[in-house]
């Protein structure tokens, strides 16, 4: 009974600090695991790759998550290499040759309260090949091919300011991954890049952006966070369940209300879920208050 107690008073004083980072970042980590290991059992390659190269990024440490990546990896779906416009047949009769348009490469992003990470998706490219020019508001990318021509990436201007000093990339065998630093750390950012609309918006009213994605923390008292406990694995059995059975924006109505809201909202409706963030919803007796440093 002492031990029990004991345990119940440590878990209440744990609970008052719930609401803070590497919570947020846990439960996101969790989220991200989890769909990566169901999507590989239900031999979904590509989606399990992407939230598991997610969930890498945030614990590179995590033995688990690096196993399953080295299996999925040579599964997934191979990314074509950009190619090269043919030469303009025109230019021997006298014509100027065409101007190459500049290749599509697929890219997706991400972010936690210090950086956006861009992900560039182009396989076998040479460390000493690649070469990035970081800007407060821009970042460009250059590849030099094997072909011995070079292909040149722009982003910009970015969404927000980054910081260039503090700004970095990796050069990976699938795809070429770059850490942005935010200049102000906690910022959500709603794009990657802001279009014309965006930029003239933001220079009438800069102090109107929009309000971001909220990972606020949730606090739970000791009985609730021993219950919960308990329950976990028969509550990630249920999810793995109806993810199973679902159709695709049924899993993703599933992901997006999860993971938004901390883990206290499930649905499966996304016409629902996706006209805006899905509220946090604090269990019983307790309240979620936003992170503050």
């Amino acid at each position: 009974l002492g031990n029990i107690e004991s345990a119940a008073k440590d878990a209440h004083q744990a609970s008052s600090l719930a609401a803070n980072k590497s919570d947020q970042l846990r439960q996101y980590f969790k989220a991200l695991f989890l769909h990566g290991k169901w999507a590989y059992e239900l031999k979904q390659y590509d989606e399990s790759a992407e939230s598991l190269r997610k969930a890498n990024t945030i614990n590179p440490s995590h033995e688990e998550v690096k196993s399953l990546l080295e299996k999925v990896e040579p599964l997934t779906t191979p990314i074509p290499e950009p190619q090269q416009p043919a030469a303009a047949t025109e230019a021997a009769q006298g014509e100027a040759p065409a101007v190459p348009a500049r290749p599509k490469v697929r890219h997706e992003w991400y972010q936690t309260d210090d950086n956006v990470i861009l992900e560039v998706f182009i396989k076998r490219v040479q460390k000493d090949a690649a070469s990035v020019e970081f800007d407060s508001k821009s970042v460009s990318l250059s590849i030099k091919m094997a072909t011995g021509s070079e292909n040149n990436y722009e982003f910009e201007p970015l969404c927000h300011e980054i910081v260039p000093s503090e700004s970095s990339f990796e050069v990976l065998s699938t795809k070429i991954e770059l850490r942005l630093k935010k200049a102000k750390p906690g910022l959500k950012w709603d794009s990657l890049e802001e279009s014309d609309e965006e930029q003239s918006k933001n220079r009438l009213q800069l102090g109107n952006s929009r309000k971001g994605v909220s990972w606020d923390a949730i606090a739970a008292d000791a009985e609730k966070e021993t219950k919960l406990k308990a329950s976990e694995q028969s509550v990630n059995e249920l999810f793995q369940t109806i993810y199973k059975d679902a159709d695709p924006d049924t899993r993703r109505a599933m992901m997006k209300s999860y993971i938004e809201s901390n883990g206290t909202a499930l649905s499966t409706d996304w016409k629902s879920v996706s006209k805006g963030p899905v509220e946090t919803l604090p269990p019983t007796d307790t309240i979620a208050k936003p992170y503050s440093r």
